[in-house]
């Protein structure tokens, strides 16, 4: 079986855009790490 990693681009307010787009990139890489075929993030802002 293959698994996915889905994730909503949600993250505190404030939050430096670099420093958001590097732990996004950490996530997708440790998925990858521990097996993941796919990884997806949501594309819309979803909070407030």
């Amino acid at each position: 079986m293959r698994l996915g990693f889905f994730t909503l681009p949600t993250h505190p307010r404030g939050l430096n855009y670099t420093q958001t787009l590097k732990g996004d990139r950490e996530t997708v890489i440790l998925a990858d790490r521990l097996g993941y075929g796919d990884a997806f993030i949501g594309e819309h802002v979803t909070d407030a």
